[in-house]
């Protein structure tokens, strides 16, 4: 155990691409080899738990989705696209720009010319109005 320690610590300092400068050198490669330690006997407490710890990985669960998610996923997205392009434009640009875009309210307003706080309540504006829809439909 010892041994593989020692090889994967001068491992991880090798992979490193900027080691600390040589005064702290010694203290990186020390705390490199402590986190590992440290690492390998979580490992351990956490496969005492498991019977065969060589099967432990075949006990974990599959996050592989099932036919029947894949079905109602696909439905609810195109629930979602129906809603959205019932949506005010405003509210449905900001929406996209935001959830699907990834950008902030501050690069959506400068992108269409309005204020981050416009953005920012559009957006909440346009949630509202989709838990709505969302809501309405599940009732019917």
């Amino acid at each position: 155990m010892a041994d593989d320690i020692v090889q994967d610590t001068f491992l991880r300092i090798i992979a490193t691409p900027s080691l600390p400068e040589q005064d702290f050198a010694k203290s990186y490669l020390y705390r490199t080899a402590n986190n590992l330690v440290i690492d390998h006997f979580r490992r351990e407490r956490i496969l005492s738990f498991v019977p065969d710890p060589e099967k432990a990985f075949e006990m974990l669960a599959d996050d592989t989705p099932s036919p029947e998610q894949i079905a109602w996923s696909r439905q609810e997205l195109k629930r979602l696209q129906k809603i959205l392009q019932k949506l005010p434009k405003h509210h449905r640009e900001v929406f996209i720009l935001a959830r699907i875009e990834g950008l902030t309210y501050v690069q959506i307003g400068e992108q269409l010319g309005i204020p981050s706080q416009t953005a920012f309540s559009r957006m909440v504006r346009a949630l509202g109005l989709i838990k709505e829809a969302m809501d309405q439909a599940e009732k019917k």
